[in-house]
């Protein structure tokens, strides 16, 4: 069976399965007593902007949303609904592969995970996307992933022993929707200039024009100049009055770090040059050579770095090279997902010994006497919950599971309510 492969960026999320690929703008629109992703979403992005929200990944977390945004309590309802919308829209994953922005915090992928999992969904393996997505024969330089409201610039060093991501930025201000809505200015005032009419007048002639962009900036690939239709209102657009949104990605970013790779995505903004873009086939043909020697029983890791040899040595006795001598890639260097740091006078050892909710330590003991409502006890000396809370209770922790709970596990009740694993010197 060939792997799945489902990448994060939050612009736009894409379940890769074999020869089909689902592709969800990372998106939602609050309609009634639902919610609306994706495209749809979008298209209500000018006419509705109280009603949509752009945040949904980059934001990912627990904390009650300060507005109401329909029925979500927070931002991971959201994602919540918006894969489980994927996942049902796709004919069914094998072997899951996570390609996750390397900004992506450890508590919000753990998170994910935990969504993942109430979803029936138990990822294999997850990927530092700029590991795929700058090609390694490019040689050092910089990744750049274009999210909505920011761009994360990914360091990428190759030398003969490691390929690895080292540094990861955020740029605020610098996103899809940002350069659109520079592009967008930019034709209004061509519209303005040429015809009188202001595309900006209304909500609903606005959102005409950001509907049209996509198809503007691809057809100025090939072209100086364009016409723009708006109804009754025609009116042309230059290549050169658009190269404003990549001349201000380029001077937000060291020119003299190497190669370039940057987002298909980014790719159709004119005024920036680039070595390589990464599209969804790359991706994922750079995260199938990957993880050629990965099995789906290794624990899960987060992948940020490959090691690169030349020959075997003692040490690597494993690893084979071709008879040309080659240099062959070794399996990736990893780390383990769902380590949670050990709070300060913790000590080692294999299960947690207390419970801890808003900042207070409660022993576990073989029943829940204290009725905390998270239902963690003892079962022949191993933490776990109590069978008659599990369906209240999610595990945020591929290291832990109901039936047995680790150091560093942390519990996400039905209500909003967490709770963390720890251990406590006596």
């Amino acid at each position: 069976m060939s792997r799945a492969f489902l990448d994060l960026t939050d612009a736009s999320l894409t379940l890769s399965s074999g020869q089909q690929a689902v592709r969800s703008p990372g998106i939602v629109l609050s309609q009634a007593d639902d919610f609306v992703f994706g495209d749809a979403a979008f298209a209500q992005l000018k006419r509705r902007p109280l009603d949509v929200r752009t945040d949904m990944l980059s934001q990912l977390a627990t904390t009650p949303l300060g507005n109401t945004f329909g029925n979500a309590r927070h931002t991971a309802d959201l994602v919540y609904e918006h894969l489980k919308g994927l996942f049902a829209s796709s004919d069914g994953v094998n072997s899951l592969c996570l390609i996750t922005p390397g900004n992506l915090e450890q508590a919000q992928l753990e998170l994910l995970l935990g969504i993942l999992g109430s979803l029936g969904v138990n990822p294999s393996a997850v990927v530092d996307r700029a590991l795929l997505a700058h090609p390694a024969e490019l040689g050092s330089g910089l990744n750049l992933n274009l999210q909505w409201r920011q761009l994360v610039v990914s360091e990428v060093t190759i030398d003969a022993n490691l390929y690895q991501v080292a540094k990861i930025t955020a740029i605020p201000g610098l996103g899809y929707l940002d350069l659109l809505e520079l592009c967008l200015e930019e034709c209004a005032d061509a519209c303005v200039d040429q015809t009188r009419f202001d595309p900006r007048r209304s909500a609903e002639s606005e959102q005409t024009l950001l509907d049209a962009l996509p198809g503007v900036l691809a057809a100025l690939k090939d072209r100086p100049e364009v016409s723009v239709e708006l109804g009754t209102t025609s009116f042309k657009v230059s290549r050169g009055r658009l190269e404003k949104a990549g001349q201000k990605i380029a001077s937000a970013i060291n020119a003299k770090a190497g190669a370039l790779s940057i987002d298909e995505s980014l790719s159709v903004f004119p005024g920036i040059t680039f070595d390589a873009v990464a599209s969804m086939d790359s991706l994922t043909a750079a995260g199938e050579d990957l993880l050629l020697d990965h099995s789906n029983d290794q624990p899960l890791t987060r992948i940020s770095n490959r090691r690169r040899v030349s020959a075997v040595t003692p040490a690597d006795e494993s690893i084979d090279t071709s008879a040309s001598g080659d240099a062959m890639v070794a399996p990736a260097v990893t780390d383990e997902i769902g380590k949670a740091p050990v709070p300060e006078g913790a000590v080692t050892g294999d299960h947690p010994t207390h419970i801890l909710i808003d900042a207070v330590a409660y022993r576990i003991a073989d029943t829940d006497e204290q009725d905390l409502g998270f239902g963690v006890i003892k079962h022949e000396g191993v933490p776990c919950i109590d069978e008659a809370l599990r369906d209240r209770i999610n595990v945020l922790s591929v290291s832990g599971s109901h039936d047995r709970l680790t150091v560093g596990s942390r519990l996400y009740r039905n209500d909003g309510k967490e709770a963390v694993l720890i251990i406590v010197e006596s």
